[in-house]
């Protein structure tokens, strides 16, 4: 469907314009004369729902569009990538003049405040508007690299839809059901594992995003700009089917949290409640938007990520393993130049390395003295062993440490490994070892899930050696070897001791 044009409402009343418009990034940082002067220019549109306001690859967008009410798909040749809601921007070619580099589709019923070139240009130009950009670029970035990943996973938009139209939390409840068989249909046909945990976060960002929405409908506009912020292998897209949930919120700095954080926490506490219909349980720990320190300004956080490398305690590099694993689902609050800048610091701090390199050691592979494959020797789990604890989470916690000790920002363990090697903290071998034993242990993970599910068990992580093949049972012991040498030679570069159980 080519961009249909509607006729133009009456004109908006300046003031309201510049009162939603200050709540978010760029115009925030505008003075009040400035965002009168802007907002005296702007118009507003409705587009029904499916209309296509910008074609990629096509003339560049005529004036920069603001959300004012509704939502709109970003897609990348055809398959959506984003969504964007309430204050947040499109129509950036108005600036490059340049073909859109992603088409824009309203999802709804949408309404946007659009503004002309000239004075979009001019904003765009400043030191607020090109800072806006950069973030912006780099969140379109990370969501077209995840959609790839899906792409070679072979899963279509189809499942995305559903939860895009989902009128409730019962119907996103059904749709999430039909997840663990399209997992076994991607571990038959041989999908790479990544790309399956990718699949797998991708939908849980999507039914984030719809419970979002639904709570919007029912209670009304938030009082203020946030961000939905997802923590841990919800951020690293590196989930499987027993996930659960970990989240944050940032919100607007110059509102008073003590009006607006009551609308947050009843928006959190929606969205959890949701999720958990959707077989995603809360976390055990709490980390999670509901729980008050969860939810922050951008301002907050900056000084709450500065105390976790601050802090002697060895709790402050812990809960950064989940922090520094952040990533924005969806929202107008820009955190990443704020929190990359604080993560980048941390590579100057070798007290803060030296408690995360113990972090990394806290856990070991079952390797024994010969090193062979050792199993638990009794209780719940006789005869198996811990595949995540044992395993994928130790490349996690090496590949975080590598990365930040290289002074990156990227959250994905695969791209962390390699920004690492890249960067000489790691040899190219000891990268090439790790993301091989992290694949093979991701797929080991799945099909152990997958099969539990097809026994009606609940899924968990304790897998039998001695029910895998025997060229996976080989390939395995190798990888968990990989895994102990690099806990190793990290124990000795920092001078600590390997803890055993």
């Amino acid at each position: 469907m080519g961009r249909r044009m509607h006729p133009p409402a009456e004109p908006p009343r300046v003031d309201e314009v510049a009162s939603f418009l200050s709540r978010f990034p760029p115009f925030r940082d505008l003075s009040a004369a400035e965002l009168e002067e802007l907002a005296a220019g702007v118009s507003v549109r409705s587009y029904p729902a499916g209309t296509t306001l910008l074609q990629q690859g096509a003339e560049p967008a005529p004036h920069l569009f603001v959300v004012r009410r509704g939502a709109v798909e970003l897609l990348e040749g055809g398959e959506i990538v984003d969504h964007l809601g309430e204050g947040e921007i499109f129509g950036l070619s108005v600036f490059s003049g340049l073909g859109p580099v992603l088409s824009a589709r309203a999802s709804r019923e949408t309404e946007c405040y659009l503004i002309d070139a000239d004075p979009a240009r001019t904003l765009l130009g400043s030191a607020a508007g090109l800072a806006f950009l950069a973030g912006a670029m780099a969140m379109w970035r990370e969501q077209v690299a995840v959609e790839k990943h899906v792409s070679r996973a072979g899963v279509d938009d189809g499942l995305v839809a559903e939860i895009g139209s989902a009128p409730d939390q019962e119907s996103l409840a059904a749709t999430s059901r039909r997840l663990p068989s399209l997992i076994r249909s991607l571990l038959s046909d041989g999908v790479d594992p990544v790309d399956i945990g990718h699949v797998i976060g991708m939908t849980i960002d999507h039914l984030t995003v719809r419970l979002i929405e639904l709570f919007v409908e029912e209670r009304g506009d938030p009082p203020a700009a946030f961000s939905w912020i997802a923590l841990g292998s919800a951020a690293r897209h590196e989930q499987a089917l027993t996930t659960d949930q970990d989240h944050a919120i940032s919100y607007d700095e110059r509102s008073d949290p003590e009006t607006i954080d009551p609308y947050f926490a009843a928006l959190a506490t929606a969205v959890a409640d949701g999720l958990e219909r959707c077989g995603i349980p809360r976390c055990r720990g709490n980390v999670m938007a509901e729980n008050p320190a969860w939810r922050r300004t951008k301002e907050g956080w900056r000084r709450r990520f500065g105390e976790y490398i601050t802090d002697p305690d060895p709790m402050g590099a812990r809960i950064s393993g989940i922090a520094f694993d952040y990533r924005r689902v969806t929202g107008a609050v820009d955190i990443e130049a704020t929190l990359d800048g604080v993560i980048r610091n941390a590579s100057s701090d070798p007290g803060f390395l030296r408690r995360l390199a113990a972090t990394v050691l806290e856990s070991h592979p079952p390797v024994g003295r010969f090193r062979d494959i050792v199993v638990e020797h009794g209780g719940e789990h006789v005869g198996t062993i811990d595949i995540k604890h044992g395993g994928i989470t130790i490349v996690i916690n090496l590949a975080r440490f590598y990365a930040i000790r290289a002074g990156l920002t990227d959250n994905h363990t695969v791209d962390r490994l390699s920004g690492a090697a890249s960067a000489g903290v790691i040899a190219d071998h000891t990268r090439n070892d790790l993301v091989d034993a992290f694949r093979l242990l991701w797929r080991v993970r799945l099909e152990h899930h997958a099969e539990r599910v097809e026994w009606n068990a609940r899924p968990d992580d304790f897998v039998d050696p001695g029910s895998l093949p025997p060229v996976t049972l080989a390939a395995l012991g190798a990888s968990l070897r990989v895994i102990a040498d690099a806990q190793a030679g990290l124990a000795k570069e920092q001078g600590l001791g390997r803890r055993r159980g």
